[in-house]
């Protein structure tokens, strides 16, 4: 259980790493980059609420 609450987080985080990186590298298609921004930070929001979920379980199991 731990190991997957790592690696959900691990995910989340690289997911907001590409959000940040795909909305400050936008130069001739500025709607483009929003949108990729804006899925990857729908992406960064379900991983970090799923370990979030994991980490309450975790703890309810122990």
């Amino acid at each position: 259980m731990l190991v997957l609450m790592i690696v959900v987080g691990a995910a989340a985080m690289v997911c907001a790493i590409m959000a940040a990186f795909t909305y400050l590298r936008r130069k001739r298609d500025p709607l483009t980059a929003d949108r990729l921004a804006r899925r990857w930070l729908v992406a960064t929001a379900i991983f970090g609420i799923s370990a979030i979920v994991l980490r309450f379980v975790w703890l309810l199991l122990l």
